[in-house]
């Protein structure tokens, strides 16, 4: 074999080893894999909808088995930027969570963390963003989780972990509608306070800044908010909800977790609209803006 031929074949060898470095991922998250191609996870609903803009993200397909359940995950991250802002996104049924994910990845580095449950909110019979209750007796206080759930804690965890800067807060992405159920700026309960940044506050399916489904959630355990987090958020006009968090009121979702199990209160969760996509991105810039 001559020289040239040998230069040639190492640079091809070189540019294939390079085009592969960014999306490796470290030995704990290899041994949950399942599937590390866009094209063999098509099929997927979440994936089909956004299959050009998932190109050029390193996408794997994460999974592991807890009791009766074999949770499945996808997990995707900037290429060049793998270290940064990390999302988790526990309702597959939240298609605009999804598709801000991506654009929060693609403009900010990071990544995120989705639940893969076919289009649907529960997982098998459990709601993901009900199960983080380690213990039988945290489990059995939790009305929404059905067993104790140590093992996709720690998985979950791990991986964010791994990706988001130690200084970064925990960060969730969630949808709802015409403020149905609970998540609304206009209702409150013993341990949720609202805090308005708009004196009039729109329903129905408007969107926008001033819906009462566009808003962020903070927590902690004191009474009241940190007075400067709170001032931060409703001076760039975002609707924030305090839920205060202590261990008779959890109900085992990643706020309650990171509060009472991280010791952590550096945590937002924005919630918008489903289909309102454009204010979950403006929602995002801005929280940026306070954080990075």
């Amino acid at each position: 074999m001559n020289t040239q031929r040998v230069v040639r074949l190492f640079i091809f060898a070189t540019s294939l080893l390079l085009a592969q470095t960014p999306c490796e991922r470290p030995a704990f998250i290899k041994a949950l894999t399942l599937s590390s191609t866009l094209k063999s996870l098509e099929r997927y609903p979440d994936i089909k909808r956004n299959y050009q803009s998932l190109k050029g993200l390193c996408v794997d397909q994460i999974s592991f088995k807890e009791g009766k359940y074999q949770w499945k995950m996808l997990l995707v991250t900037h290429p060049r930027q793998s270290k940064g802002p990390f999302w988790f996104l526990p309702h597959d049924n939240e298609q605009t969570a999804f598709a801000s994910a991506i654009y929060a990845t693609k403009r900010y580095g990071g990544g995120f963390l989705a639940v893969m449950a076919n289009d649907r909110r529960y997982f098998e019979g459990q709601d993901p963003n009900r199960n983080f209750g380690n213990t039988v007796r945290t489990a059995r206080n939790c009305k929404k989780q059905n067993y104790p759930a140590p093992i996709y804690s720690k998985v979950i965890f791990s991986i964010i972990d791994h990706y988001k800067y130690r200084s970064f807060p925990y960060l969730a992405l969630h949808n709802n509608l015409d403020g149905k159920g609970s998540i609304s700026i206009l209702k409150e309960s013993n341990n949720i306070t609202n805090y308005r940044a708009y004196s009039h506050i729109s329903k129905g399916s408007k969107g926008g800044l001033n819906d009462e489904d566009s808003l962020i959630y903070i927590a902690g355990t004191d009474k009241t908010p940190n007075r400067s987090k709170l001032n931060a958020l409703l001076k760039k006009g975002i609707n924030t909800r305090y839920e205060r968090v202590d261990t008779n009121n959890n109900d085992c979702s990643l706020s309650n977790f990171v509060v009472l199990n991280r010791h952590s209160t550096n945590y937002y969760n924005i919630e918008t609209q489903h289909g309102d996509l454009e204010t979950q991105k403006r929602m995002i810039d801005m929280l940026m803006q306070l954080i990075k």
